[in-house]
C-alpha cells in the first residue's frame, strides 16, 4: 500500500508528515501557516526570545489574546535568536529536516542575514521557501514594509469601494493579508507537487500589492481594454441590475436578479409583475440604464415588510437573495450552525476556545486540533528532537538563544 493510500485509510490530515518552519508575524504569513497547520502539517512557529510575534501584544495584551489565537492555532512554538552563532546552528538543523519555510519579513532581511533561499537551499535542496512581503522580492519597492490597508490603497481596491458620491473606502476585512496567505498556500502546494517529480524545492513569492491587483478581476480587465476608470458602485454589481443591496422595513437584503428569467420571477414575487413589461426595466441593458428609478420603485415596495418576509418570498420564487447580517445574526444562522463554521479546542489555561474553521471539507480532516502556543512552549520538545540534551537546552536558555 502506498503512503498516500495508507494515510487515507488511517484518516490522517492531508498534509500529515510535512514539517513547516514559520518565521512570520502579523496576519498574512501566520494565516498561510495556519491553513497548512489545519491541513495537518507540523508547523513550528519560531519567535524572538522574550518578545515573540508582535500580535501577542494586541487586544487585551495577553500573550495568547484572541487575535493571536485565531491565526496561530495548531502550531508548536519555540523561541530562537538565530542571529547568535548557537542560534544559527539550531536554525540550520531545523532547516535540514524541514519541507517548507515561510517568512514575511522585508525581502532584504533574510538574505542579509545569510539565511535567504539561495543559502538555505544549499543546506536542504528539497526546501520550499515561501516569501510573503508587502511589494515583492525585487523591484524599486522591495525594501519597503507593507500593510494590508496600504496595499488596498495602492492596489486599486479602495478606488472601487464605497458609494458613488463617497471617498475611496477600505474593505472591512484585511483582504490583502488574508489573500496573500491564501496565495502562499496555493504556491506551496503547487511547489510540493512539482517536488514529487523534480526532487527539488523552490522559492515561492507572494505580496500584498500583487494580491490586491490579482483580486481586481473585472475592474482591471475593463481598464486594460478601454482605459476608462472604474467608478465606485456601493453594493451594486457593475454589469447587472438588480444585483445589489436593497432597504427593507427593518434592514437590508441582497437580491441577485441578474438574468432575465430571474428578474421576471423577482418582479412577480415582490408583487409588481407590471415591471416586466415596463420599457424602463424590460431588458438588462434598460435596467442598468435606469437603475436609479429601478432602485426607488423596488425599495418602496420592499420597505413595506421586514427582511425575513422578503427573504422567504424571494427564496420561494427561486430568486437568489440573502439578509445583510450583523455578526449576531451571522453566527445564529441555521446554515452556518449546520456547517459548523465555529469549532472549539480545549486549553488548560484558556478553557474551551472558539475558532472559525478553515472553510474546506474533504475526506481527510482539515480542522482545529489545539490552541495557539505559549511563547516558547515547545522549546524542549523541538530541540530535544534535534539531539540537544537537557544541559544543552539550559545553556542556550541562559545565553538568551532561546
Amino acid at each position: 500500500m502506498t503512503q498516500e493510500n495508507n494515510a487515507s485509510r488511517q484518516g490522517l490530515p492531508p498534509l500529515h508528515g510535512l514539517r513547516v518552519l514559520d518565521l512570520t508575524e502579523h496576519m498574512a504569513g501566520p494565516f498561510c501557516t495556519m491553513v497548512l497547520a489545519d491541513m495537518g502539517a507540523e508547523v513550528i512557529k519560531i519567535e524572538r526570545p522574550g518578545k515573540g510575534d508582535s500580535s501577542r501584544a494586541m487586544g487585551d495584551g495577553h500573550e495568547r489574546n484572541r487575535y493571536f489565537r485565531y491565526i496561530n492555532r495548531n502550531k508548536k512554538g519555540i523561541t530562537l535568536n538565530y542571529k547568535k552563532p548557537e542560534g544559527r546552528e539550531v536554525f540550520l538543523k531545523l532547516v535540514e529536516g524541514a519541507d517548507i519555510l515561510v517568512e514575511n519579513y522585508r525581502p532584504t532581511v533574510m538574505p542579509r542575514a545569510g539565511l535567504g533561499y539561495e543559502e538555505l537551499s544549499k543546506v536542504n535542496p528539497r526546501l520550499i521557501y515561501a516569501q510573503l512581503s508587502g511589494f515583492g522580492y525585487d523591484g524599486p519597492y522591495r525594501a519597503r514594509g507593507g500593510f494590508d490597508l496600504i496595499a488596498q490603497g495602492m492596489g486599486g481596491i479602495m478606488h472601487v469601494t464605497g458609494e458613488p458620491d463617497g471617498p475611496p473606502t477600505s474593505v472591512g476585512l484585511p483582504i490583502c493579508d488574508l489573500g496573500t496567505g491564501m496565495w502562499g498556500v496555493s504556491g506551496i502546494l503547487a511547489a510540493l507537487h512539482q517536488r514529487h517529480g523534480s526532487g527539488r524545492g523552490q522559492l515561492v513569492q507572494c505580496s500584498l500589492l500583487e494580491t490586491a491587483i490579482g483580486f481586481s478581476s473585472w475592474t482591471s480587465a475593463g481598464w486594460l481594454v478601454d482605459h476608462q476608470e472604474p467608478t465606485r458602485q456601493g453594493s451594486r454589481h457593475r454589469q447587472n441590475a438588480p444585483y445589489q443591496r436593497m432597504s427593507t422595513q427593518d434592514g437590508y437584503i441582497m437580491i441577485g436578479a441578474s438574468s432575465q428569467s430571474i428578474w421576471e420571477r423577482c418582479a412577480e414575487a415582490i408583487g409588481h409583475p407590471e415591471w416586466i413589461a415596463d420599457p424602463r426595466f424590460k431588458t438588462s441593458a434598460k435596467r442598468m440604464q435606469n437603475r436609479g428609478e429601478l432602485e426607488t420603485e423596488m425599495e418602496a415596495a420592499l420597505k413595506t415588510a421586514p427582511t425575513s418576509h422578503w427573504n422567504r418570498v424571494l427564496d420561494e420564487a427561486n430568486v437568489p437573495c440573502g439578509p445583510v447580517n450583523n455578526y449576531d445574526q451571522l453566527f445564529n444562522d441555521p446554515q452556518v450552525r449546520h456547517r459548523e463554521m465555529v469549532v472549539f479546542a480545549e486549553d488548560e489555561e484558556l478553557g474551551n476556545v472558539p475558532h472559525i474553521r478553515t472553510p474546506i471539507r474533504m475526506e481527510n480532516p482539515v480542522g482545529v486540533r489545539f490552541t495557539a502556543p505559549r511563547l516558547g512552549q515547545h522549546n524542549d520538545e523541538v530541540l530535544g528532537a534535534l539531539g540537544y540534551g537537557r544541559e544543552d537546552i539550559e545553556s542556550l536558555r541562559e545565553k538568551g538563544v532561546i
